[in-house]
């Protein structure tokens, strides 16, 4: 079967929206925000909580996840399973929900990468508001990677809009936060503020540059990658269309 690509729009929303941070007292919670296999694990556990008066109840899906064309493809997979899939989470309670890995506890030869959608399903409420939440999940390969590495370019779409494409030859995906270009005169323009999001292992993915960013390589760009910062300088060489 194919994968199924989301515009950006939606996308952004289905993969960032409902962090467990960002739910308020009566909605639905997730805890972790984010799960890795390791080598000879065969399932790891993620807690739905709810801090409202009455049951919720959600859907939980798992698909392969990747990227192509610098956006993300998700895709039915048979690696893992999650179990149970429809799930009633009490008032005030919390409800456990287990991701298994179904090809064997053996770890695969490069670092695999899902997502797992939780989808808030209708109650009695019409006019409740019903979230959907995302969770990157990681297999971890049995020899440990190097980790990300990352570089920029920058290119232009068919309608001539800038565009900034992040690729990470390393084998390991790497979290980027709070990405930004820095211009002459160190004028900081916000490409993606908080969470940017993820580049896979061997992949690459798209930003749209603001209007006023000005021009590599006069300035550059930096984010938080892994929790540590990062800045990446395109070459002239790399300043061109796609």
């Amino acid at each position: 079967m194919h994968g199924r690509r989301f515009p950006r729009g939606l996308l952004a929303l289905a993969l960032w929206l409902g962090t467990a941070t960002a739910a308020t007292p009566d909605e639905l919670r997730i805890e972790p925000v984010s799960l890795t296999l390791q080598p000879g694990q065969s399932a790891a556990t993620l807690w739905l909580g709810n801090g409202g008066a009455a049951p919720l109840h959600a859907q939980v899906r798992v698909f392969a996840w990747s990227q192509a064309d610098g956006g993300e493809v998700l895709s039915p997979t048979r690696e893992l399973a999650v179990s149970p899939p429809l799930v009633q989470v009490p008032a005030q309670g919390r409800q456990l929900v287990r991701v298994v890995r179904i090809v064997g506890d053996g770890a695969p030869p490069a670092e695999a990468a899902y997502r797992l959608i939780v989808d808030q399903l209708p109650g009695g409420d019409p006019a409740a508001h019903l979230l959907r939440y995302s969770i990157p999940v990681f297999a971890a390969p049995a020899r440990p990677p190097a980790g990300p590495r990352l570089s920029a370019r920058i290119e232009e779409d068919v309608t001539g809009r800038r565009l900034l494409r992040l690729e990470n030859s390393g084998d390991r995906h790497a979290r980027v936060a709070d990405l930004a270009f820095v211009g002459t005169g160190g004028q900081v323009h916000v490409v993606a503020p908080n969470l940017a999001g993820y580049v896979l292992a061997g992949s690459y993915k798209h930003w749209p540059l603001p209007a006023d960013a000005g021009r590599p390589p006069y300035g550059r760009f930096q984010a938080e990658g892994d929790g540590a910062p990062a800045v990446l300088v395109p070459a002239p060489e790399l300043l061109g269309g796609p």
